[in-house]
């Protein structure tokens, strides 16, 4: 790690003094800590912006890698604002470090697949990429950037995506950044689509809706948490490292509430996790999708980074000249189902169950996490599956 670092530092002509440098300890990624409270912010501010929307899902983590490339590429007043509101606590080339130990972790998973791209767009007007800092962002986070025209012409088109394009550009701007994402993955235990039948969901307004309810037994992590008038179920992912934590709240109409308190350090997702008891569990849980198309930037604002959106912005080493961030956009999509089929001839959910099984019947608004011990991949809440 040493002289990993040292390398990389002399690469980017910073000699700063080791001792002066906040270093993580061996085997430890700190990004577990910030990474969890940067998503339980973006998340609160998040809701807030997109109070009308049913279903709401986004990645924490790429918007947050963003964040991270821009405390690299700032200064001033700039990287104050990036270092507070992402929740770095490091000298930026460590949490570099700490990313790409992350998106090396994502790309070995095997059964469940986070799939993600990310990219810079600049205003071709401006002159070239820092190469250094091109390559820099390109090795740590996969994010490569690119020139455009932003006057609407046909290289607009070509190389804009549609959805980049209709949020709104212009000859003007500078900088936009995005990120896509959709996550797939295979649950460890199975829904055997056979026990799959249409219940009722009750909505925020008070009215029901009839669902495909999906149904389970198995031994699953379970928590009753009473101060969050909640209760936290663990649904693990064919591969150990990775699950969907679904918080329900206890209440019909409880779910403003939760979210609510998720915002508070003492309830981060980590904490919630550790304590879950694994148990017995029949499971009600309806199938699901979620697309969000959102422009991040008044979530970001609000959380406080103002200095990068304006002309005073000190963004010095994206490029060859200092640069405006125009618009943060980001898009994610999850697709939850029983993922897979079971032998017709039998079904799990109609089989004795033990006397001290508990239930978990997620027929009213939820939140949920898809997360490693690490980082939230993925996080949403559904208002009407």
């Amino acid at each position: 790690m040493a002289s990993k670092v040292a390398i990389l530092l002399l690469a980017l002509g910073h000699l700063e003094v080791a001792q002066g440098l906040a270093k993580p300890e061996p085997g430890e990624c700190l990004a577990s800590t910030y990474m969890t409270r940067f998503s339980a912010k973006l998340f609160q501010e998040m809701i807030k912006l997109e109070i009308n929307r049913k279903d709401v899902v986004i990645s924490p983590i790429a918007v947050h890698a963003m964040l991270a490339l821009i405390y690299r590429a700032s200064e001033g007043e700039t990287l104050s604002e990036v270092q507070r509101v992402g929740e770095f606590n490091q000298h930026p080339v460590f949490v570099a470090l700490d990313f790409e130990r992350l998106i090396k972790f994502k790309e070995h998973l095997q059964s469940a697949k986070l799939n993600s791209y990310s990219r810079v767009f600049y205003n071709q007007k401006l002159g070239k990429v820092n190469s250094r800092y091109d390559e820099f962002s390109k090795f740590y986070f996969h994010i490569d950037t690119k020139p455009v025209h932003m006057d609407g012409g046909e290289d607009t088109a070509r190389w804009l995506p549609f959805w980049i394009q209709s949020s709104g550009i212009s000859s003007q701007m500078q900088s936009i950044l995005m990120s896509y994402v959709n996550f797939k993955g295979l649950w460890k235990h199975k829904f055997d689509n056979i026990n799959t039948r249409k219940s009722e969901f009750h909505l925020a307004s008070g009215e029901t809706k009839n669902v495909a309810m999906m149904h389970n037994h198995e031994v699953y992590g379970l928590a009753d948490l009473p101060e969050l008038d909640a209760t936290a179920l663990e649904l693990p992912f064919n591969d150990s490292a990775t699950s969907m934590l679904i918080l329900l709240p206890n209440q019909l109409d409880g779910l403003a509430n939760l979210e609510q308190q998720l915002a508070q350090p003492e309830f981060d997702l980590n904490r919630i996790a550790n304590r879950l008891h694994r148990q017995s569990v029949t499971v009600s849980l309806p199938k699901f999708s979620a697309f969000s198309d959102i422009d991040m930037t008044d979530a970001l604002k609000m959380l406080g980074l103002r200095q990068m959106f304006t002309d005073s912005s000190k963004v010095t080493k994206l490029l060859e000249q200092t640069v405006r961030v125009d618009k943060i956009l980001h898009r994610a999509y999850i697709d939850v189902s029983e993922l897979g089929t079971v032998d017709s001839n039998f079904s799990a959910y109609e089989r004795s169950l033990p006397a001290n099984s508990k239930e978990f019947v997620a027929n009213r608004p939820f939140v949920f996490a898809i997360r490693t011990p690490n980082s939230v991949l993925v996080m949403g809440h559904i208002n009407s599956p």
